[in-house]
């Protein structure tokens, strides 16, 4: 545990661990609970103070005896210096983040926002520094090896001192760090694949199988229910039936299909691939006016209120085909297996391709694809170009798409000149548009051509925006004429820091609204409608789809 009774602290450490504290207080993309704010800014501390007294010890390294001073003072006094820089620049940092919770529609934070933050510093400040102390044993317990190991080599039977010893032990420590951190992250690999594998086992009893035909894990399907995991079962148990869309929509409907194929059903993705077909073969997918391809996030998860919406829209004449990759949450799969996506998404495709480019081209189903997150990466990677991509498919609806899709890429990064990178024009909005809210893709004016292209991206998504580029440049998104409304004005770009930034508000900032951060239910559906059509809807039916919609529970992002 972390000693409060130390008689001397550093005093460099403690000025860059202020100023570290004060970054971590800027605004960012998305509000912060107050408690994430605070351990964000404690841990920051931890790191500022850390730094701060390596780097006085390089300085006086250099400076072989010529600076003297250790850079400490009396630690009552220290602690105190900064507790009183703390309660001053967090006002501050309270005013940034209600600029950035206003712009996002939210209220601003209430009094106990600055308890809890300070509540939460203390528990950053005592997990950083109990960290700093375990990296200081290793330390310790390394010196006298590299004393040994070095006298030995320069011959010299007391062995050396100084300078080269210091530089060895440094040297030692961060490779042992290095190692532990590698080991660890194996370790936690293998861990979580375990947990979240059982975890895929796991079946909500509120979902129950289907005794359909017309769905995956039912009696009649080739795929067990006990081979569909858990984000598979809620897919196929849950759903509008014809009677529900009938009740919406007052058109008649028909039942809808939904086929899923679970990690368990097969071993590669391939087979897993292949049995999908089948599936689609077995329900008659082939006969419905609709099939759409929805490519899942890591867990195997599909963003309901779009696949219900796209089902609403089309009167219940559709065939949904989903195969499962992985059952880690999307960012365990991005960080920790991250060909899992490209590969099992892009081997579900080439087979449904296969089996719908040999059906009859005047009496086959519309061909759509959609994927949010890690699903519209892993799409956006099973296709080599736009031209590709709409080659081959009869349009796409791509929500949240991170900032390392190949397509994502091509279409952004190659926009008409003018047009502001979170909301790209793509060669006169001919083939591909974007959308930050309901409405934008009707601009640019003139004929959008089909196949169509839809990407769906908040101007203050975390998962779109931030990319390792951020952590050394200015991204453009920034930029005065670049940047999105929906940021706040007092964001800038700060080395380093926007990027981890990023990564906190992905983790921690969740309690936004439904057309804001990275959730796209609602506006999915628009997408539908402006990429697919509909079932020849009244204005009237389509508003009661999407207030339908809208009364879906939110869904946390790190689950899925």
């Amino acid at each position: 545990m972390l000693k409060w009774s130390v008689k001397r602290l550093d005093v460099v450490g403690s000025v860059l661990g202020v100023l570290f504290v004060v970054l971590s207080l800027t605004p960012s993309l998305l509000p912060r609970p107050a408690w994430g704010q605070g351990l964000v800014s404690g841990l920051a501390f931890a790191v500022g103070y850390g730094l701060g007294v390596l780097a006085w010890r390089l300085v006086r390294l250099a400076s072989v005896g010529r600076i003297r001073w250790d850079a400490s003072a009396p630690g009552w006094i220290v602690a105190a210096a900064n507790v009183l820089a703390f309660v001053a620049v967090l006002p501050l940092g309270v005013r940034w983040q209600n600029d950035v919770r206003e712009a996002v529609g939210l209220a601003d934070a209430d009094g106990l926002h600055w308890l809890n933050i300070v509540i939460g510093a203390l528990l950053g400040v005592w997990l950083g520094f109990a960290i700093g102390r375990g990296i200081r044993r290793l330390h310790n317990w390394l010196r006298p090896l590299v004393v040994r190991l070095t006298a030995k080599v320069s011959r010299r039977e007391e062995g050396p001192r100084g300078p080269l010893v210091s530089l060895g032990a440094g040297a030692a420590t961060t490779v042992g760090v290095l190692v532990i951190v590698a080991v660890g992250t194996s370790l936690l690999s293998l861990l979580l694949t375990g947990l979240y594998g059982q975890r895929n086992h796991t079946y909500d009893p509120a979902y129950a199988q289907p005794t359909s035909e017309l769905r995956s894990g039912s009696p009649d399907s080739l795929v067990a229910w006990e081979d569909l995991g858990q984000a598979g079962v809620k897919i196929v148990a849950s759903g509008p039936s014809a009677a529900q869309i009938e009740s919406i929509t007052d058109v008649e409907a028909q039942e809808p299909i939904r086929v899923y194929v679970g990690i368990d059903a097969a071993d590669t993705p391939e087979e897993r691939a292949q049995l999908a077909v089948q599936e689609l073969e077995r329900t008659g997918a082939a006969d419905r006016d609709q099939l759409l391809l929805a490519a899942t996030t890591g867990s195997g998860w599909l963003d309901p209120a779009a696949i219900d919406g796209f089902e609403y829209l089309h009167a219940g004449d559709t065939a949904i085909v989903t195969v499962q990759y992985g059952a880690t949450p999307s960012p365990v799969s991005a960080l920790l297996t991250p060909d899992l996506a490209p590969t099992g998404t892009r081997a579900a495709f080439d087979a449904v391709y296969e089996w719908w480019s040999a059906l009859p081209e005047d009496d086959r189903p519309q061909l759509t694809v959609y994927g949010l997150s890690l699903g519209s990466y892993g799409l956006n990677n099973a296709f080599e170009s736009v031209d590709d991509l709409r080659t081959r498919t009869d349009g796409a609806v791509l929500a949240g798409t991170p900032s390392f899709s190949t397509v994502w890429k091509e279409a952004t990064f190659g926009r008409d000149e003018g047009s502001p990178m979170y909301l790209p024009t793509y060669q006169d909005g001919e083939s591909v548009r974007f959308a930050e809210q309901r409405g934008d893709l009707a601009e640019p004016e003139g004929e959008w051509a089909e196949p169509r292209v839809a990407y769906l991206q908040h101007g203050d998504d975390p998962i779109v925006w931030i990319g390792p580029s951020v952590i050394w440049s200015k991204p453009d998104w920034l930029d005065a004429d670049q940047r999105s409304p929906m940021l706040s004005d007092d964001m800038v770009w700060i080395p380093g820091v926007t990027a981890f930034q990023g990564v906190i508000d992905l983790i921690l900032s969740q309690g936004v609204p439904e057309d804001a951060g990275h959730k796209y239910g609602n506006i999915a559906l628009y997408g539908f409608e402006e990429v697919t059509g509909d079932a020849g809807l009244t204005d009237e039916a389509r508003e009661r789809i999407a207030q339908v919609i809208a009364t879906y529970d939110p869904y946390w992002i790190l689950t899925r």
